[in-house]
């Protein structure tokens, strides 16, 4: 593996998707402490909205991302495959005009709100801007660097536009501007992140403009966008289903713990997004040995990821929702059920990421496709049978069930037809987590016995689980995974070494 830029691309996410999470943070508490549940609720589910245009690209960036490993290296190919999918995105972004459009009119009379039908469409209007300019310029060159595993490049733009972005919405929050101008200020530094990536790419890699494009390189779209359409429909059901048969400020509450739990799942992401470039150049020049061994080593970091983070999270989240919310009483945001399920969805979901990157990098999407239709089709189906008698709960149950499967299915087909190995690794890597987990609760009943009264109190928890955490799944890898261990641990070495040289 090119560990040089696999480590740059993951210290650059890592960086940003810190200060993601931070600016995540003080932006929300702001909007429900200045413009309260409801408008805030309102923003979630139009940006929700708006994401469901990218149904259109039809699995085309996971289509690029293969086609591109394929190429080699080669320029010419790598040229004729970007046109070809600025192409397409071009067309995408001029229909997704139309929906804005269109979604302006509609939304304002679909979900529950006391708002005027003139600031809920000119608030869908100005959120869509940034999306825009995302899909005119912005995919085509960030699916280009993340399959050139030089995804760094873009990070680095992402950070200081979310930090511009912040800033701005802070100022003109604390300005007294309307939720509007808010937004529009935000979109405008978000807009600019696309142009500004466009030129450097150009520059930077040679990438040739004047050339034609060629449909056949990305023979893979129409099995990728079963999946990409499918994944659309798991991920934006909950959201989707609330807005339409919920009070919007459900939707808030949604949010907040959405907020918290996807920031988690984002800083695992980082790996992901990180090592599929390296996964897909050894798959495409048939290191399959070398393939299977970082594999195993990435499974394994995987699961010490969530050991650690997710063991955390679910003693800390409701104290967190408490603070957070703290002096906002038009809603209830403490619902510990709710939280602790919503925790246990999400470490299903990300159980899944060392196969779901050996998938895409191998290009394994028509195999593993009705795998995807069926998650959708049972996170659907089990949500709305469940969101009247249960509201936010039968939702997440829904996606939990979906979550549950879709990992399996993955696992399954990986183990089987990509780093051939028994399913038996999996089975034991659970129960290792299952016994981790107990073990945690069981020193931290005993360890940490003050109440988290502030956010001083909760640091000092987060801190001492942390350790907890930590000394348990190191002390038990030692025993139980140690050649992992090893293997991480030379791994890292070998990134950090390459850095510096």
């Amino acid at each position: 593996m090119k560990s040089k830029k696999a480590l740059y691309n993951i210290v650059s996410q890592f960086t940003y998707e810190i200060i993601t999470m931070i600016c995540g943070l003080i932006l929300p508490r702001l909007i429900l402490s200045s413009f309260g549940s409801e408008y805030n609720g309102m923003i979630s589910s139009i940006t929700q909205f708006l994401q469901y245009i990218s149904i259109l690209t039809l699995g085309i960036s996971g289509s690029t991302r293969v086609a591109i490993y394929s190429a080699k290296g080669d320029i010419v190919k790598i040229s004729k495959i970007l046109k070809t999918t600025e192409k397409y995105m071009r067309k995408v972004a001029l229909f997704f005009i139309l929906y804005v459009v269109g979604l302006a009119i509609i939304y304002p009379f679909i979900i529950h709100s006391t708002y005027t039908w003139f600031n809920i469409a000119s608030l869908v209007v100005i959120i869509g801007i940034g999306t825009f300019a995302e899909y005119f310029f912005g995919i085509t060159n960030s699916t280009f660097l993340s399959a050139y595993q030089s995804k760094y490049v873009y990070n680095i733009i992402l950070i200081f536009t979310k930090i511009a972005s912040t800033i701005v919405s802070v100022i003109l929050i604390k300005s007294g501007f309307s939720i509007q101008i808010v937004k529009l200020g935000a979109a405008v530094c978000f807009a600019a992140s696309p142009i500004i990536l466009n030129y450097i790419v150009v520059k930077k890699y040679k990438i040739i403009k004047k050339i034609d494009g060629d449909n056949t390189v990305l023979e893979q779209r129409k099995d990728v966008m079963a999946h990409s359409v499918a994944n659309i429909i798991h991920e934006y059901t909950d959201i989707f289903l609330l807005s339409l048969f919920a009070d919007v400020k459900l939707v808030s509450v949604y949010s907040i713990y959405t907020l918290i739990l996807n920031s988690l799942k984002k800083v695992l992401s980082i790996f992901t997004n990180g090592l599929e470039g390296a996964f897909g150049d050894l798959w495409a020049r048939d290191k399959k040995e070398s393939y299977a061994k970082n594999f195993k080593t990435f499974e394994y970091l995987n699961f010490v990821f969530i050991i650690i983070v997710f063991s955390c999270t679910t003693f800390l989240i409701l104290p967190f929702v408490k603070l957070y919310t703290a002096g906002i009483n038009d809603t209830n945001y403490i619902l510990p059920f709710y939280a602790y399920l919503s925790v246990f969805t999400y470490v299903f979901f990300c159980l899944r990421s060392p196969y779901l990157i050996a998938v895409q990098s191998a290009g394994k999407y028509k195999e593993t496709r009705n795998g995807a239709i069926m998650e959708a089709a049972l996170n659907f189906l089990i949500s709305i049978i469940l969101i009247k008698p249960l509201g936010l709960i039968g939702v997440t149950i829904g996606t939990l069930f979906a979550n549950t499967f879709r990992t399996i299915q993955y696992e399954l087909y990986v183990s089987k037809n990509l780093v051939k190995r028994s399913n038996i690794e999996f089975v034991k890597k659970m129960i290792w987590a299952v016994i981790c987990f107990v073990l945690i609760f069981i020193l931290q009943k005993f360890i940490i016995t003050f109440k988290i009264i502030n956010w001083i109190t909760w640091i000092e928890k987060g801190i001492i689980l942390f350790i907890i955490s930590f000394l348990i799944v190191f002390s038990s890898s030692l025993l139980l995974y140690k050649n992992d261990l090893i293997n991480s641990y030379k791994l890292l070495k070998k990134m950090l070494i390459r850095k510096r040289s």
